[in-house]
């Protein structure tokens, strides 16, 4: 009896393993491949309720780095039950040997990889849902992160980033859609275009990458290693600080201007997103101890602690301190719409004032009347608080500026300065009233006299 053909027997059984899963939603989809929301037709004790597999096609797909993000798996739950882990004797960085950022016991960073098996077109993986919003969908619905939460959301990707180094993978593509905030912090997911380290390559295979987010050396200069990541992760924390889009030719400026940025963190994100690998920080345990470094100049967020989501703390700047430095830097690193809202108030403001300016010198000097200067004043205090109620509150709101730093609670301040300025502008009202009504009684009394 002829012997069955192995490959033919593994492909029928991958087959099988795939048809096992029942789809629940497409995730997304591009040319690193399809990622799909699945669910097990027999439930499995132990295993999530909720997968995701992602398809990838053959010739993008990296089997050796996903196997090797098996073992770092294992290698951290060995870890963490106090048992020795055995790591591949595999580099992705430089020469450099030296200790990893520190560890959230208990808090896996990185997928769970289920089940990895090929089809003929095709590399599967089916790994752990995690869910939560990613950072790029957080910072779109509610803004940029406080530096206090995004200190902290960067040294977690470090934690994350360290065993895959580790094992000599690179995950070439550290970006906001690949970086998702659960409850617990954040977890970097999807290694779609990660590649095994090759020593003696003069460059990747493959350039791909987020465009804005990765390093220079994935398009062609160079073969990328640890370093790649860490300029990627060093332009997701400028993104996270910001909200500002990579693609915008601000986004570098507003990374090293931005009243949102400290000076600690300009000086880091400077250094981790450098030109050349060589001066960038070696590691991810080099930049996360960099980041550990600010974080006593930081007023710890309110909340649990390793919390990433947006932290509801107060700036140390008030509205009414705001330069107008700090105006046009935020201006800048604004995406497009927040800058055309502002453009059109800003119109808005600028032809008011001017009408009201008018007004008032034809009040005053060529008055109808005579109180026409009672008038005049009541029109300068018309005119100022329209740049305030309709000008400049409403556009350090949009640019999160001063009062408005807190990007949760923006509508509600915002609201409480709109009542406060009208309630400024009634009691202007009522004095204008007043002095017209003394100044009435007055020219009776002499008329009367």
């Amino acid at each position: 009896m002829a012997s069955a053909d192995p490959e033919g027997q593994a492909l029928l059984a991958a087959m099988d393993l795939d048809d096992s899963f029942v789809p629940v939603r497409t995730l997304g989809e591009g040319d690193g491949g399809t990622t799909e929301l699945v669910a097990r037709r027999v439930a499995r004790a132990g295993e999530p309720a909720l997968l995701v597999r992602k398809r990838m096609p053959a010739p993008l797909a990296n089997e050796p780095a996903w196997r090797a993000l098996q073992v770092a798996e294992l290698a951290a739950a060995d870890a963490e039950a106090g048992e020795p882990a055995v790591m591949p004797a595999a580099k992705a960085s430089g020469p450099s040997k030296e200790d990893g950022p520190a560890k959230d016991p208990g808090v896996s960073r990185l997928p769970r990889v289920r089940e990895l098996y090929r089809l003929p077109d095709a590399l599967v993986a089916v790994y752990d849902y995690v869910e939560g919003p990613t950072l790029r969908e957080l910072v779109s619905g509610r803004g940029p992160l406080t530096a206090e939460a995004a200190v902290a959301l960067a040294r977690q990707l470090c934690q994350a980033l360290a065993p895959l180094h580790a094992a000599g993978v690179v995950h070439r593509d550290v970006a906001p859609g690949n970086v998702v905030v659960a409850a617990d912090g954040a977890h970097l997911i999807d290694l779609g275009i990660a590649r095994m380290r090759v020593d003696g390559a003069s460059h990747d295979t493959t350039r791909l990458g987020t465009w804005g987010f990765a390093a220079p050396e994935q398009y062609g200069f160079a073969q990328t290693d640890a370093r790649s990541d860490v300029f990627s992760l060093g332009r997701v924390l400028a993104y996270a600080l910001t909200a500002a889009d990579p693609q915008d030719a601000s986004f570098d400026a507003a990374a090293q201007e931005s009243p949102l940025v400290p000076p600690d963190l300009r000086d880091v994100i400077r250094k981790a997103t450098s030109f050349e690998p060589s001066a960038r920080y070696q590691s991810v345990g080099e930049l996360d101890r960099a980041l550990a470094a600010t974080q006593a100049n930081l007023v710890a967020p309110r909340g649990a602690v390793g919390d990433a989501r947006p932290a509801r703390v107060w700036g140390t700047r008030s509205a009414g301190h705001v330069r107008a430095r700090d105006l046009w830097t935020a201006f800048r690193a604004a995406g497009a719409g927040t800058r055309a809202a502002c453009v059109l108030l800003a119109t808005f403001v600028a032809f008011s004032t001017v009408l009201l300016a008018v007004s008032c010198w034809y009040m005053v000097f060529r008055p109808t009347d005579e109180y026409g200067l009672y008038s005049a004043a009541l029109g300068v205090g018309l005119a100022v608080w329209v740049a305030l109620a309709f000008g400049w509150e409403p556009v350090c709101c949009m640019l999160g500026l001063g009062r408005y730093d807190r990007p949760d609670g923006r509508v509600r301040v915002l609201l409480h300065r709109e009542v406060m300025h009208l309630l400024w502008l009634a009691a202007l009202f009522a004095l204008d009233i007043a002095a017209v009504a003394i100044a009435g009684a007055s020219n009776g009394a002499v008329v009367g006299a």
